[in-house]
């Protein structure tokens, strides 16, 4: 988890009221479970959903967020709190996703969302999107989940990191020209990377773009 996420989650989480005795949260496309330390720690008691079981066999409910859910899952109590960091992208059918939210969702209770703008393509072939803000807050919204906050994290001198640190220089002919060809374009790829990660003026320049790292949610389900 990047150390612009672990801020934008911490930050989210100091901003939602404690949680009442028996609060329930819900980590959705959980993994290894990092969060787990934190949720349990303000007072939740943590339940886990992937696709498939991790490496501590740890992951409570093995379905995907965009199909019916298991009903061991739905007799459960509603949620106080649903975090998906870094789930959107691998999920195909949104429509489906967010049902699935609000569905869990109790009413009052906060859902955290995060997934990236610029990354490159991981968990292939299962990697579907890089959306925008804009489509967060419809579909969150579509389905009755108002927007507390968000925000674009990530500016461009973290695009730029992302994209050197994320690519590789190889050389296309095994022969003296193509070494030639490929030494002043690896160095200087060498040197923005090192750059990039140590001496970027990131507080005194600022780079205007509109590319930026990802986007983040915090959501609340409204009474109706």
């Amino acid at each position: 988890m990047t150390p612009l996420l672990q801020k934008a989650i911490s930050e989210a989480l100091k901003t939602i009221p404690e949680p009442a005795n028996g609060a329930y949260a819900l980590d959705i496309g959980a993994g290894e479970c990092p969060l787990r330390p934190t949720i349990e720690k303000m007072g939740y008691s943590y339940k886990s959903l992937d696709i498939e079981q991790n490496s501590a066999n740890n992951i409570d409910f093995v379905s995907r967020i965009d199909v019916e859910l298991p009903r061991d899952l739905l007799r459960g109590a509603s949620c106080d709190l649903l975090l998906l960091t870094e789930v959107l992208e691998h999920v195909p059918d949104w429509e489906v996703a967010f049902r699935n939210l609000a569905t869990l969702l109790k009413t009052g209770g906060y859902c955290i969302i995060s997934s990236p703008f610029f990354y490159m393509l991981h968990e292939e072939p299962y990697d579907f999107w890089r959306p925008t803000n804009h489509a967060i807050r419809f579909y969150a919204e579509r389905h009755g989940l108002e927007v507390v906050h968000s925000m674009r994290y990530g500016n461009v001198w973290d695009v730029m990191g992302t994209l050197f640190c994320s690519t590789s220089i190889c050389r296309r002919e095994k022969n003296w020209r193509g070494i030639l060809a490929t030494l002043p374009i690896y160095l200087f790829h060498y040197a923005a990377k090192i750059f990039l990660k140590h001496f970027a003026p990131r507080n005194l320049v600022e780079i205007q773009g509109r590319f930026y790292m990802g986007n983040f949610f915090l959501l609340r389900k409204g009474f109706r």
